[in-house]
């Protein structure tokens, strides 16, 4: 550009002195405000950095996000609460840590250029159910962000002494960049599910008994688990001659007493589990359902993995 300027400003004054001399000065104030010669990196500059950030993650805000039916996936505000400071974590640290300009300016607009990718691909291809996930989204915008904040950080930290380092909010950057690691780490992978255990259902007690198993995945979208999702269906009978009722009601009690299963019962015959997670960094749960069938007097009992968060999606 500065080339161009200074091309047009010379082949102007050539024929119009007095256009060309204008032009010529206002490519020298240009120069003057934009391309500052090197220096400290000042707060305003920094702060300059974390608005930009953050107003580079307005399209997944709540109310920039066409909301159903113009698109019928869209993140809930409680989940863009939880995941915009995550995203925010390296920009911050960078802030703290960036000592001179130009290169901490050049650091930054690639930050705020990656924040504006990530936006913009999680409101497009965001999804909890099938990889690539707004998780993995995620994972792979921080491992950038932090791999370009370390490199950064330790360029600059070879041009300084060891006493220019050791300061306070350069310790608080380090601080914000080992937390923006820990979160790297601790953010779920939605993967292939497993099949269900057994010990989650048996052992049985004597009066009940199992005459079928199944287990199988890729289960049909009408089960209502997902496609990525495994099962295992039991057959069980009564052993004395209990009704499908009465069975049902035997089957509830052994897995809210002994299994740890929480309850709720509609009448002594029908009865409903809630989903209960595997683990924190696991997004699926594990889900009981109980149907019996008074024609033969058995009843049908489906544990399976279920991812839970696709249901933050809708």
């Amino acid at each position: 550009m500065f080339l161009a300027v200074a091309l047009v400003g010379y082949l102007t004054g050539q024929r119009f002195p007095h256009l060309g001399g204008r032009i010529s000065r206002w490519g020298s104030r240009y120069r003057a405000a934009v391309v500052r010669p090197s220096g400290p990196w000042r707060w305003r500059s920094r702060l300059l950095l974390a608005a930009g950030a953050l107003a580079a993650t307005a399209p997944v805000w709540p109310i920039i996000q066409p909301g159903d039916p113009v698109a019928d996936e869209m993140l809930e505000p409680a989940e863009v609460a939880v995941i915009v400071p995550v995203v925010l974590v390296f920009p911050v640290a960078w802030a703290l840590l960036g000592r001179s300009r130009p290169s901490a300016w050049r650091v930054a607009v690639g930050l705020a250029a990656c924040v504006a990718g990530w936006s913009l691909w999680t409101v497009t291809f965001g999804s909890y159910d099938t990889p690539p996930t707004i998780d993995d989204g995620l994972r792979w915008y921080l491992v950038a962000t932090g791999a370009i904040v370390a490199s950064a950080t330790a360029v600059e930290s070879r041009q300084r002494r060891p006493r220019q380092l050791l300061t306070m909010h350069w310790a608080i950057g380090a601080l914000v960049w080992m937390i923006g690691v820990a979160a790297t780490f601790a953010i779920p992978v939605v993967g292939d599910q497993q099949v269900p255990p057994r010990d989650a259902i048996l052992p049985l007690p004597p009066t009940m008994t199992v005459t079928h198993e199944e287990a199988r995945c890729a289960l049909p979208e009408t089960v209502g688990y997902g496609p990525r999702s495994c099962s295992r269906e039991f057959t069980i009978a009564a052993t004395d001659g209990a009704n499908a009722r009465e069975l049902t009601r035997r089957l509830g009690e052994h897995l809210q007493r002994t299994k740890g299963w929480p309850a709720t019962w509609y009448d002594p015959s029908t009865v409903q589990f809630p989903c209960r997670r595997i683990g924190w960094l696991n997004p699926y749960e594990l889900c009981v359902q109980l149907r019996h069938d008074e024609s033969t007097s058995t009843v049908k009992l489906r544990i399976a993995h279920h991812n839970g968060r696709k249901s933050v999606i809708y």
